[in-house]
Order: C-alpha cells, then structure tokens, then sequence
C-alpha cells in the first residue's frame, strides 16, 4: 500500500513539474533552468521514497568542466540519485519511444537529454556525432554503459559506446558507484523499500585524444574495474 500511494504522489509530482518545466521551456529554452528542475524533481522523488543518498569524491570534479559519466545500473533509482547528487548539470541519454508518453514524453522532447533509437544503426551514430560536438561547448553527458539494469546489484559487461564517445570529443571519463539503489527497487519488482544509498565519484580519467581500439578496450576494462572494486567492497 505505502508503494502505491508513493508511485501516485510520484506521477501526479512529475506531471506538474513537466507542464511547467514545458511552459519554460517554450517561453525561455533556458537549459540551465531545466536542470534545476530536474534535479529538484530528483530530490523530491528521493526524500517521499525514504532514500538517503551519501556522497563521496564530489570535490574532485573541478567546477564548470565537461565529462562523460560512466556508471553501473542496478535501479531505476539510479538516475535521480545522480541528477541530484552530481554537481554538474548532467545530460542522459534516453529511448525515443519514451516521447510517446503524454506529458512526460512532451516534456523530455523538449529538454537537453539525448534522444537515441538502439533499432536504427544510422540514428545511432548521428546521435554519437552530435553528442561529441555539444560536449565541446555544452553539458556533461551520463552513460549506462551495462546497457541495462543488473539483476543482483553486480556489475556486468561494459559496451564501448561511452568510452567511443570520450575519446572522440577529448573529454574526461568520470565513474560513479552506485551502491544500495539494488535493494531500493529491485529490478522486475514494484516494491519501493527506502534506505542509504551511496554515490561514489571517482577522480575523472584522462582520455587521448585518439585511441587505437586495443586501447579504448582497455580504458574500458580499466573503468569498468574502479567501479567494480568500488561496489562489491560493499556487497
């Protein structure tokens, strides 16, 4: 019962700050102000979820520098968590079918995140191109790069398109550990159980400007195993 009426709260809240949010956006397109809305959305959806987010290593991110995140995926807590929690103003990438929904589509069509269509090979790699073009003068980006959510809280296999993208636009990788988002909202379940849940930032990683393909599986192996080490230090 306490899981419904919070997943209620929740939509009736989100469908707010979208109407809002799309009458800014529509008057101003003021990015800037989109952020602030989401990740005072993130807070809200956090605190009424009984989560309690701890977070380390935010002071080795230098202020007004662009990265792409790289972080393991264990709930769908994950995203607020770090849109709330990350001192940057963070750009996600999302499945265009999700433009489909009412309100809330309308409302992520008209904002900064990335939209991606994994069934169109070409979309796909027009969306990377741009993407590493408004990394040189626009926001960070967060990527997933397990692809999808784990099913026990470990970290599964790494796809390159995070690391392809940091090595075409010279911008630093960063990895976030998110430790306790699994037992928050277990993947193929509906029940909300709150709790502490910590973000771990790691110091960000420096990438050549042009990587041989046995290097950027390297730099992938590499990430992928500071995130690793952080988050089975706390299964």
């Amino acid at each position: 019962m306490k899981t419904w009426f919070i997943l209620v709260v929740i939509f009736f809240v989100t469908a707010v700050y979208a109407v809002t949010v799309m009458i800014h956006m529509f008057l101003w397109k003021n990015y800037d102000l989109f952020f602030a809305y989401t990740r005072s959305w993130s807070r809200f959806v956090l605190k009424i979820s009984g989560v309690r987010v701890t977070t380390q290593g935010a002071e080795l991110l230098a202020p007004g520098e662009r990265f792409v995140y790289v972080a393991n995926h264990a709930s769908l807590f994950d995203i607020p968590v770090i849109l709330a929690h990350v001192p940057d103003n963070v750009r996600i990438m999302y499945k265009r079918e999700l433009e489909k929904i009412p309100i809330f589509g309308w409302c992520v069509r008209m904002s900064p995140f990335i939209a991606i269509d994994r069934d169109r090979g070409r979309d796909a790699s027009d969306v990377l191109q741009s993407t590493v073009e408004t990394l040189r003068c626009g926001s960070s980006v967060l990527i997933f790069p397990e692809g999808t959510r784990s099913d026990d809280g470990h970290v599964g296999m790494f796809r390159r398109g995070a690391f392809t993208l940091a090595a075409r636009s010279g911008r630093p990788i960063v990895a976030l550990s998110l430790i306790g988002t699994a037992s928050i909202l277990p993947k193929k379940t509906r029940h909300i159980r709150g709790g502490n849940v910590i973000l771990h930032i790691d110091a960000p990683v420096l990438v050549p400007a042009e990587l041989s393909r046995e290097e950027e599986r390297d730099l992938m192996a590499r990430v992928r195993q500071i995130i690793v080490n952080t988050v089975d230090s706390h299964l």
